[in-house]
C-alpha cells in the first residue's frame, strides 16, 4: 500500500513539474530579488542513505534521474547531504572523505554536470554538522571558495552545533561568502 501511495505522489509531482523547456531556456533562473522562480527540485541523499552516502550512489542517482525522465520533468539537482566531509587540511580547507569519495567532489560535480544536472552539497552554520563532521563556522569564505572551485550549484545549509550564534548573521555571512566567489550558488 505504501509503495502505491508513493508512486501516485511521484506521478503527481512529475505531472505538476514545469516542462523542461520552461526550466531551461524560456524562463530566467531567478527573479529580480535573487530568489528562485520555482522551488529547487531534485534528489537529496539524506532520507535514503543518511551518513552512508558514497560517490557511486551519487553517480548512479544522476544516471537514474536522466534515464527515468526526472530531468526532463524539471528535477535538476543531485544533492549530497551530511557526512560527505573529510577533515580540514592544514590551511583549514574542507576536504571530502577520501574513502567514500575517492575521485573528489569536483569529479562528482563534473559528472553530474555532464548529465545536464546541477550539483548540491550540504554544510552547517555550526562548528560541526548534525552528523558530527566539520561545519562551516569560522570557515565560511574558505568553504564557499572550495564549493565554487568544485562546481557546486546549490548549498543546503543546516543549523546544528551553533551554540549562541545569531542565525540571521550566520546565514548572511555564508550568503556573502557564496556571492564573493563569483559563482551562482
Amino acid at each position: 500500500m505504501a509503495k502505491r501511495i508513493l508512486r501516485a505522489l511521484l506521478a503527481l509531482v512529475v505531472m505538476a513539474a514545469p516542462a523542461a523547456a520552461e526550466t531551461t531556456q524560456e524562463v530566467v533562473d531567478k527573479a529580480p530579488n535573487g530568489l528562485a522562480l520555482t522551488p529547487p527540485m531534485g534528489w537529496n541523499s539524506w532520507n535514503k542513505f543518511a551518513c552512508n552516502v558514497t560517490e557511486k550512489i551519487l553517480r548512479d542517482t544522476a544516471d537514474a534521474m536522466v534515464a527515468s525522465g526526472m530531468r526532463e520533468a524539471g528535477y535538476q539537482y543531485v544533492v549530497v547531504d551530511d557526512c560527505w566531509h573529510g577533515k580540514r587540511d592544514s590551511n583549514g580547507f574542507i576536504t571530502a572523505d577520501p574513502e567514500r569519495f575517492p575521485s573528489g567532489m569536483k569529479a562528482i560535480a563534473d559528472y553530474v554536470h555532464s548529465k545536464g544536472l546541477k550539483f548540491g552539497i550540504y554544510s552547517d552554520a555550526g562548528r560541526l554538522t548534525c552528523g558530527g563532521r566539520p561545519g562551516s563556522q569560522g570557515h565560511e569564505y574558505q568553504d564557499a571558495l572550495t564549493y565554487a572551485r568544485w562546481g557546486v550549484d546549490y548549498l543546503k545549509y543546516d543549523w546544528c552545533n551553533t551554540g549562541d550564534r545569531n542565525a540571521k548573521e550566520a546565514y548572511a555571512l555564508m550568503a556573502d561568502a557564496l556571492r564573493s566567489t563569483g559563482r551562482d550558488i
